[in-house]
């Protein structure tokens, strides 16, 4: 997310009564709302680089391979490996053109909203803070429940934005709002959908969705009404957002770079530690046998698979 060029004092919400000839939002919807223009844009450009690398391949889904590459949240690397940093680059990753087309849309009708009525000092860490939260949550789920999760997506960020707006309309026109009336539909949809999906065999990640809405409710009703950053202090913001976002990027780049195991799930470990013990190819096979095992450590021993290594290859090397 580069950092965009401040903006002027926001405006409070206006709801405008005048003729928006049938459009989804008003002409001009996105001046004034730096952050989501950023935001749209980032997430379309990782899209776009999706579909390079994989030759067109992600256009309704994102390989698991690839996923992880581009730094997928996988909760068993997340706790094994300590790949935080994921938790931050999934965010603007999706599966698909539907994926990315549903979360853009609600981006762009309710980023404005809220970027306007706070501040884009306090809409780009509500936006990270959320889709991270999300993230974390489907992570601790998974931990907690000895499973393992894959997670990607703005989904997360997106639920936080539309309970923000929800807050916000409700503390400026009440629950009886049009704003209000309108992000309550539209968090209820993602929350159903998500339900739904999962019910016919989609891997919806609810946690996220869930997750995200709640942090974004909750630092909304901090949000103290009346106070405007100053340009100074929103460009310092600004530019600590975008400094986790591209540390995030490059630690995942480094990672992919430095480790031949960094976007190889369990059981693509587990293939190419097979693979190396049957070619006898010793060295390689304790490499995956111990990435097996980062990824195993918070579920259940790999006893077999490790035996099976030192029974061909003798003692670790």
């Amino acid at each position: 997310m580069s950092a965009p060029p401040l903006p002027s004092r926001p405006r409070p919400i206006e709801i405008s009564p005048t003729d928006d000839g049938g459009r989804l939002v008003p002409p001009r919807w996105l001046d004034n709302a730096p952050v989501t223009r950023s935001l749209i844009a980032l997430n379309v450009a990782v899209f776009v680089v999706q579909l390079v690398i994989t030759g067109g391949k992600s256009i309704m889904n994102l390989p698991p391979h690839e996923a992880l590459a581009f730094g997928a949240s996988d909760s068993l690397a997340t706790l094994g490996e300590n790949r935080w940093e994921t938790l931050v680059t999934a965010c603007f990753l999706h599966d698909g053109l539907f994926h990315i087309g549903f979360n853009m849309l609600a981006l762009w009708q309710a980023g404005p909203l809220v970027e306007r009525a706070v501040g884009s000092a306090r809409m780009a860490p509500m936006y990270l803070a959320a889709g991270v939260a999300g993230n974390a949550i489907c992570v601790a789920y998974a931990g907690f429940t000895r499973s393992a999760q894959v997670t990607l997506g703005a989904s997360g960020a997106i639920s936080g934005l539309l309970a923000a707006a929800l807050v916000v309309g409700w503390r400026v026109q009440g629950w009886q709002g049009p704003l209000t009336q309108a992000m309550a539909r539209w968090l209820g949809l993602v929350l159903a959908f998500g339900l739904v999906a999962n019910r016919t065999g989609a891997h919806v990640a609810n946690g996220a969705h869930i997750g995200g809405a709640i942090v974004g409710a909750a630092i909304a009703a901090t949000w103290r009404r009346g106070y405007r950053h100053s340009n100074r202090s929103t460009g310092a913001i600004l530019a600590s957002c975008t400094a986790v976002v591209v540390a995030s990027i490059a630690v995942v780049a480094l990672r992919d770079r430095m480790d031949p195991f960094a976007a190889m799930g369990l059981q693509e470990r587990f293939d190419f530690t097979s693979d190396a013990l049957v070619e006898g190819r010793c060295r390689e096979a304790y490499d995956g046998l111990f990435a097996v095992e980062r990824l195993r450590a918070k579920l259940a021993p790999v006893t077999p698979l490790h035996n099976r290594v030192q029974a061909v290859c003798g003692s670790a090397p």
